[in-house]
């Protein structure tokens, strides 16, 4: 029988075929932990115990779906983002740490204002309102997408993190208005923005098993839900209201003329932590 850190080494040996040494190792261990709850101090104390036939067969019975390059998180149906625990599955997009920094970068905007309405465009499984809310909780959020089924996992994250925010259906490429008879404080978007011409770039993993819907946009139009998000928004921000985009690093300045062209006179990119053009702050 095999030690936890010895299933670890084996399964991460495994999946060296589909991932760098590192992150086939980093892979193998968040399954591990996952799968049997353990904390990174519990991996550490326990991590020489050999492993029960029960829990053995409890990590196998999935390990058919990480050597076919379904991502981890898919398989253990949880995600990680600004620190919380979330649930995911095939019809959410997995949180990015990039998407952390436009997070961190509102709350430090906002956290003293009062009364704010917030409205997040293409909410996924729901990382970037729940955040806001927790960091901001006298905030009124809200939330579209138009997926039904992200839908359902977003709301068992924000029941999951004990926050009230309002869901909605809404396909942001109608020709309706946005469906709230509001004015918002802050717009945030992280709308699909890879060029169909992207996709031989990316990791099948990515491009196998995460939701086209919210990744992709046609090499002819790349810019079309910030243009569609842009004109209906325009309707629905307070004064002094912000629009905050993540964007596509090729297509910065593209997206800055977009917003001064439908009346967002500031706008300014902020930078990832690779220093690549990865979001927009605009306002009237």
């Amino acid at each position: 029988m095999l030690t936890i850190k010895q299933y670890i080494k084996q399964l991460s040996n495994s999946l060296v075929e589909l991932y760098a040494e590192s992150e086939a190792t980093s892979i193998a261990k968040y399954y591990v932990q996952e799968k049997l709850d353990l904390s990174s101090s519990d991996l550490i104390v326990d991590g020489e115990e050999i492993l029960s036939s029960i829990l053995f067969d409890t990590l196998e019975k999935d390990v058919s779906r990480l050597l076919n390059g379904e991502p981890v998180q898919y398989v253990t149906e949880s995600a990680y983002f600004y620190e919380r625990k979330y649930f995911v599955n095939k019809n959410t997009l997995i949180p990015r740490q990039e998407t952390e920094i436009l997070v961190h970068e509102i709350i430090k905007a906002f956290k003293n204002k009062p009364n704010l309405n917030i409205l997040d465009i293409g909410t996924g499984s729901g990382c970037i309102p729940i955040s806001l809310k927790m960091a901001i909780p006298k905030a009124n959020v809200y939330s579209l997408d138009i997926s039904k089924n992200a839908l359902q996992i977003a709301k068992k994250n924000a029941k999951f993190h004990n926050v009230e925010i309002k869901f909605k259906y809404f396909d942001i490429l109608s020709n309706k208005e946005l469906p709230f008879d509001l004015l918002f404080d802050i717009i945030i978007s992280n709308p699909p923005y890879v060029r169909d011409s992207e996709k031989s770039l990316m990791h099948k993993n990515v491009t196998k098993f995460e939701p086209e819907l919210a990744l992709y946009v046609s090499d002819s139009d790349p810019l079309l839900f910030y243009r569609e998000i842009l004109e209906k928004a325009k309707k629905h921000i307070a004064i002094e209201g912000q629009i905050w985009f993540e964007i596509n690093e090729s297509f910065g300045n593209e997206v800055i003329e977009l917003c001064k062209t439908i009346g967002f006179k500031n706008n300014t990119i902020i930078k990832d932590l690779n220093k690549k053009d990865r979001f927009v702050k605009s306002y009237i």
